[in-house]
């Protein structure tokens, strides 16, 4: 079951917590390496503040301020204050209408506390003002009885601690100083002390006290439940680490529960680059040795001349020996040859090849007319466009000039 550890100071270096969500409620008592041990078998922790450490206030913003509220928000409270507003860290409450709870503190001190915490590797998730716990039911006072102290809470954001030998003083400076005074007092953590803190009460409120049977941790841990139960965006609880004091990501944390998968991963990251290297220094290799072979072959096709890019080369020189029309020169030297040789006392005395026409230019010396006219013949058998441009005799042989197309 996860359990929320909730924290507060007792006396010097030494803390009191319970477990919420536990089986039981027990309170214990320890210094910080101790508390250190307590956080981590809890889910969460939350540090109540004293209040002696708090001031609470509502304060209303006019519409054009609410972009900029935490900015403006220590200025605008600025003539109010015994300290300098530089040195306080303000906290936001929940805002409604116009009207914004806020709890401000001594920077130094909320510093101290979280780096005192943050070295002992202790992840406290919030800070909340402990007069806050007190439940405060309407037009009523709640007052929590300590051994030292006495802790009064009366109004949503109103409250203070009193020193328990002043109280009764206290207690009837404020009623003096209060506008409306209070129908009902309700006192937790009494005990057996009844009779004597009646006797330290001023009158008017003696007479309204309701004894409430919860200690301190029980009445903190009701109050707890009840904020968890209801859930509520508009909560009146008000945590402290905001602003500067906002929790960055726990990279220790994490570092610490995946360090090991991490360095597993890097390992096999590096295996692989590794492996990776090594194939590829064996592929470059075998590249080389496919490189040297086409040359070796293309040395074996065209024996002279610089060798750039082999491939690339031997497809040029196959493609000028193709027409436009596709037929191509071997096809159509083949074609012609076969005339040629087939005509008796034909003699080719030379032989022009035009790409860009696909067309041979063909001479040729016959016995006669008629043994040329007969190869013009066979050649248009062929499907070749064979023309006669021109004759001569030669003695007693004819010498005759074709244009040959496929």
């Amino acid at each position: 079951m996860s359990t929320t550890l909730l924290i507060k100071p007792c006396g010097i270096g030494n803390f009191e917590w319970i477990s919420l969500g536990a089986n039981s409620l027990e309170e214990t008592v320890g210094d910080i390496e101790r508390l250190a041990q307590a956080r981590d078998a809890a889910g969460s922790a939350i540090y109540l503040v004293p209040s002696e450490a708090i001031t609470l206030r509502d304060v209303t913003f006019d519409d054009s301020e609410r972009k900029l509220l935490r900015q403006t928000l220590p200025y605008s409270l600025e003539d109010d204050l015994v300290d300098d507003v530089d040195e306080l860290h303000f906290s936001l409450g929940a805002i409604e209408d116009n009207q914004v709870s806020v709890a401000l503190i001594k920077s130094d001190l909320l510093q101290q506390w979280t780096e005192e915490f943050s070295q002992q590797e202790i992840d406290i998730q919030q800070f909340i003002p402990e007069l806050l716990m007190l439940p405060l039911a309407e037009n009523s006072w709640s007052l929590l009885i300590q051994p030292q102290t006495w802790l009064l809470r009366y109004g949503d954001n109103k409250g203070f601690t009193i020193d328990a030998s002043s109280a009764g003083l206290a207690l009837q400076l404020l009623l003096d100083e209060s506008e409306q005074l209070p129908e009902s007092l309700a006192v937790f953590g009494a005990g057996d002390n009844q009779a004597a803190i009646l006797n330290q009460l001023p009158d008017l409120l003696s007479g309204i006290v309701e004894w409430r049977d919860d200690n301190y941790w029980q009445m903190v841990a009701a109050a707890m439940t009840t904020q968890n139960a209801a859930k509520s965006s508009k909560s009146p609880l008000i945590n402290l680490l905001q602003g500067d004091f906002a929790p960055s990501l726990p990279w220790n944390k994490w570092w610490k529960y995946w360090r090991v998968a991490a360095i597993l991963l890097l390992a096999a990251t590096v295996l692989q680059l590794f492996s990776g290297y090594i194939r590829l220094n064996a592929l470059e290799d075998v590249n080389t040795d496919l490189r040297v072979e086409i040359e070796r072959s293309y040395r074996t096709a065209v024996p002279r001349g610089a060798v750039l890019d082999p491939e690339k080369q031997l497809q040029r020189q196959v493609n000028a020996l193709k027409g436009q029309s596709g037929a191509g020169f071997v096809g159509l030297l083949q074609n012609i040859a076969s005339v040629v040789v087939a005509t008796e006392g034909l003699n080719v005395q030379s032989l022009n090849y035009t790409e860009k026409q696909s067309e041979v230019r063909l001479t040729v010396l016959a016995n006669n007319f008629n043994d040329v006219e007969t190869m013009r013949a066979n050649l248009e058998k062929q499907g070749l466009e064979a023309e006669l441009t021109g004759s001569s005799a030669e003695g007693e042989k004819t010498r005759a000039r074709l244009r040959i197309r496929s």
